[in-house]
């Protein structure tokens, strides 16, 4: 399956890219314009999303990509879920949480697949000098204990992998498409 992965800045090949690839997942700090033709198209691809920090608007639901916050969905014969945006660093903005709601939602949360999230588990692809773009522990802890297949994250201006146990781990700035097996 190809992916075409996509956050936190627009990208000016996304059409071509969306050509490519298979399905489409979003990791927020993106607007309703950034998505090329896609509003115009009859015929989409599956795609699934969450928001991130600087997001105030409901492009996935407008664009009919399906919104994974907190939420499970079968696709694929993978279980799809996700937790939208950033560990609070500042009042108003778009979803931000705090430790004890990742905590909640990590005790709470089911296993799935395919993880969606905005900002990457602490330690995990994020930045640990950089108070904004740290990840949060008990996202950590989620991945750790629950190991889904794949997690699809942005918040950070660079791309990057990882593997840990047997998670995959993917971050995206701008978009790109990941072959998964």
């Amino acid at each position: 399956m190809r992916i075409l992965h996509y956050s936190d800045h627009a990208e000016p090949r996304f059409d071509e890219l969306y050509t490519q690839s298979d399905l489409l997942i979003a990791t927020g700090d993106l607007t309703l314009f950034d998505f090329g033709r896609l509003p115009k198209l009859a015929d989409k691809k599956p795609a699934f999303g969450i928001y991130g920090n600087h997001d105030s608007g409901s492009y996935l639901e407008e664009l009919g990509i399906i919104n994974l916050h907190n939420t499970m969905y079968e696709y694929a014969g993978l279980t799809w879920g996700g937790w939208q945006g950033c560990l609070r660093y500042k009042p108003g903005g778009g979803p931000q949480f705090d430790e004890a709601e990742a905590a909640a939602w990590s005790a709470s949360f089911p296993r799935v697949d395919v993880l969606l999230l905005h900002a990457g588990p602490e330690g995990m692809l994020d930045d640990p000098s950089d108070s904004v773009h740290i990840g949060s522990p008990s996202v950590r802890q989620y991945v750790l204990e629950k190991q889904p297949r794949y997690v699809f994250c942005g918040h950070q201006y660079s791309n990057a992998e990882l593997t840990v146990g047997s998670t995959t781990l993917y971050r995206t700035y701008w978009a790109r498409v990941v072959e998964l097996l």
